[in-house]
């Protein structure tokens, strides 16, 4: 059972109830960061809703996918919450391996186009364990098109870089749409 700022049940029947919880936004809105979904079964629903909103977070019930088998006081903490933040580990991080590879690293994404393509590409934000290192963006791509072996290139961009490179391909790829009828 995961440890959480805030009162839960616990009678292990099945849960009946999931329940997002959200930490407050800076801004007193309703936003925020969703933290966790807590499971619970529904004798346990209105008393929790009750105790989380007591506690100073936004929660809200909803309904529970019929695959999904869980029992009261189960508690999933996502890793970009609020809750999920400590001294050792960015939000982002998937707190596997840091150690060993010498950084932090979010889970990777792969750059999937649907189609048979000769290079596959990942992207992924990582950041050196030493003090005051900043994230960076690590784009990975491995092309076996005529080679011997498979090769394999990475390259580390900031943040600030990944950013503007995201936003000048959509302004790319706009440009190409337009002039070409809505098509490649």
């Amino acid at each position: 059972m995961v440890t959480v700022p805030f009162p839960l049940p616990t009678c292990e029947r099945p849960a009946g109830v999931r329940v997002e919880v959200y930490s407050p936004a800076v801004d007193g809105s309703d936003g925020g960061s969703l933290d966790a979904a807590a499971y619970v079964c529904t004798d346990h629903a209105t008393d929790t809703l009750a105790a989380l909103r007591a506690a100073g977070f936004n929660a809200y019930p909803v309904p529970l996918a019929p695959d999904v088998e869980r029992q009261c006081g189960h508690v999933h903490l996502f890793p970009t919450g609020n809750l999920a933040g400590d001294d050792q580990h960015p939000r982002w991080c998937d707190r596997h391996g840091c150690e060993r590879r010498g950084e932090h690293s979010s889970h990777r994404v792969e750059i999937d186009t649907n189609r048979p393509e000769a290079t596959i590409v990942d992207v992924a934000l990582v950041q050196a364990l030493d003090d005051g290192a900043l994230p960076q963006v690590r784009i990975t791509s491995v092309s076996d098109a005529g080679a011997a072996e498979p090769v394999a290139v990475r390259m580390l961009l900031s943040v600030s870089q990944g950013f503007v490179l995201s936003n000048r391909m959509r302004l790319i790829t706009e440009s190409v749409r337009r002039r070409n009828g809505g098509r490649w």
